[in-house]
């Protein structure tokens, strides 16, 4: 094993020296024009900063240098410039106020051509397959949200108790599958795909993390020749199976359209409807235009699980070490519920339950580095010269703990969102704090490249947050032989992308015995209209 990594290394020489000259090329530029920077760490040649980075919790590491160089600061890995902004200002006007120049992707080294598409909307660079099946999407979320995404929300939520009353053990499963089984749903009418979805969903976003292949971060490696290149050849098998399964669930839904069983409340159906409506009455399409479509409907299924699951199993952490606010949720719900489940009617009526859900996401963010944007063009900001080609970055970890706003920002208190004279308070409490809009929106990224999936994240974890907490009560897990919790690492995570935290134990009990009979009832009457 040694002496094949010898050998890749070796391979992978060409491609470093390349890297060297062009970095000597460019110092040769800066110490003749001697031109302004934004303040940084200090930079080793060839390598810029690259040689101490952590490949996990990367986000640490850039709040340790936003606290020692100030709001925005610059770096390098190799032949690449990153800008690193923790100022929402400062992030505004480069990614909203400017974001016809920051609105492109950086090249992920280990996903192949993901910034042409079709598979990977929101990776791609802003081109026309970007803009049509951005436009595509946008619709069909917001017709979807219209009807509250047709009560599969609350469908699903009635199964995931039931599973979590009789096998409580499993929740970090179940709440994935949950996200999994409700995005299915509504992309194709199958359900059953939930798991399988969440699977996929967890490999990709490996394949594009600075945690995961080494090719991410030591590009040159990628240049192996591709019958010895471990990671290239694994991409290809990856992409190619996720594309077949996407390009296979497509036309089954095409055959139940054209059969006229496939349910109207799907977006495989919104989509065949639409070319209907343009005169494709037979739904003929050639194999380009089916992958087209099948990678547009497969995609936003794919991300609409990565983007919830891991900040639901971060509310079930938070809800567990921190009782107090368990409790206050818990009689909250019961004020306004009573016996019955939680529904999204309810939402304007329980603002404790969504300052928690709002809490988490700030305490424990899913995307705690954000999403990287590249400038499109050479640009100018505060008398330095940004080249295009730059990553700019606002890392969503130290924007959620700028002490001016989010006082105390490294403990959980949701009561931030409640009360007046926090920074982050507003009113009226029957619409703040959500998802959709108000303070800390920037979780869903800026400007031009800003997630659509603000409505669908507000239904689901606030029905999640709501009737877990009407089922069950929930604590650390106490350990046989010790008598004590088991601990839990708040900040343990896969380090992806998009976050889920590592696996952790919990207890789960229900809240009476007349609530495990009616989480019971629930689960029986949902049983058959729901695949299982």
């Amino acid at each position: 094993m040694e002496g094949f990594a010898l050998v890749l290394l070796y391979l992978a020489i060409p491609s470093l020296l390349f890297s060297a000259v062009q970095q000597v090329l460019s110092w040769r530029k800066k110490t003749l024009g001697s031109e302004p920077k934004f303040p940084g760490p200090k930079q080793f040649p060839i390598v810029g900063r690259i040689h101490d980075l952590p490949r996990f919790s990367l986000w640490l590491k850039f709040k340790e240098w936003a606290d020692e160089h100030g709001p925005i600061y610059q770096t390098s890995a190799l032949d690449t410039t990153f800008i690193i902004v923790s100022d929402e200002k400062i992030a505004e006007e480069l990614l909203v106020k400017r974001g016809h120049i920051y609105s492109g992707r950086p090249q992920i080294r280990s996903l192949i051509n993901h910034k042409d598409g079709p598979a990977y909307s929101a990776l791609m660079d802003r081109h026309d397959t970007w803009k049509t099946q951005r436009k595509w999407a946008h619709a069909a979320m917001a017709e979807a949200y219209r009807h509250h995404f047709y009560g599969h929300v609350e469908k699903e939520m009635k199964r995931f108790l039931g599973l979590m009353l009789l096998d409580p053990a499993r929740f970090l499963d179940y709440t994935r599958e949950y996200c999994g089984r409700v995005m299915s749903r509504l992309a194709w009418d199958d359900a059953t795909q939930g798991r399988a979805t969440g699977e996929s969903a967890d490999n990709t976003l490996h394949c594009m993390s600075v945690s995961g292949p080494i090719t991410n971060t030591v590009t040159p490696l990628w240049y192996i020749p591709a019958f010895i290149n471990p990671w290239y050849q694994y991409e290809i098998k990856r992409e190619a199976e996720q594309r077949a399964w996407w390009l296979s669930s497509f036309r089954l839904a095409k055959e139940r359209m054209k059969r006229g069983d496939l349910p109207n409340d799907t977006w495989a159906y919104r989509y065949f409807e639409q070319l209907r409506r343009e005169g494709n009455e037979s739904l003929e399409q050639t194999e380009e235009q089916e992958v087209f479509a099948s990678c547009m409907i497969g995609f936003v299924n794919l991300v609409g699980v990565v983007t919830i699951s891991g900040p639901l199993k971060f509310f079930l952490m938070a809800m567990a070490l921190h009782p107090k606010w368990q409790k206050k949720a818990q009689d909250e719900i019961d004020r306004v519920c009573g016996d019955r489940m939680p529904t999204m009617e309810d939402f304007a009526n329980l603002p404790t339950v969504r300052a928690c859900l709002k809490e988490t996401v700030r305490w424990r963010s899913g995307v705690p580095l954000g999403v990287p944007h590249q400038a499109e063009a050479d640009d100018e900001y505060r008398g330095v010269k940004i080249k295009k080609g730059t990553i700019v970055l606002a890392c969503e970890w130290t924007l959620n703990r700028v002490p001016t706003k989010y006082p105390d920002g490294d403990n959980f208190r949701p009561e931030r969102w409640l009360e007046p004279g926090w920074p982050t308070f507003q009113e009226p409490l029957t619409r703040y704090p959500s998802f959709r809009e108000g303070h800390s929106m920037h979780s869903f990224g800026w400007g031009r490249r800003t997630c659509l999936g603000q409505n669908v994240v507000d239904d689901e974890t606030f029905v999640f947050g709501a009737a877990t907490l009407w089922a069950f009560n929930s604590g650390p897990k106490i350990c046989p032989l010790t008598g004590q919790p088991v601990p839990i690492d708040t900040q343990a995570t896969n380090s992806h992308v998009i976050l889920e935290p590592n696996p952790f134990q919990l207890s789960f009990k229900p809240r009476s015995e007349e609530r495990a009979k009616q989480i019971l009832e629930g689960y029986e009457g949902v049983l058959g209209e729901l695949r299982l």
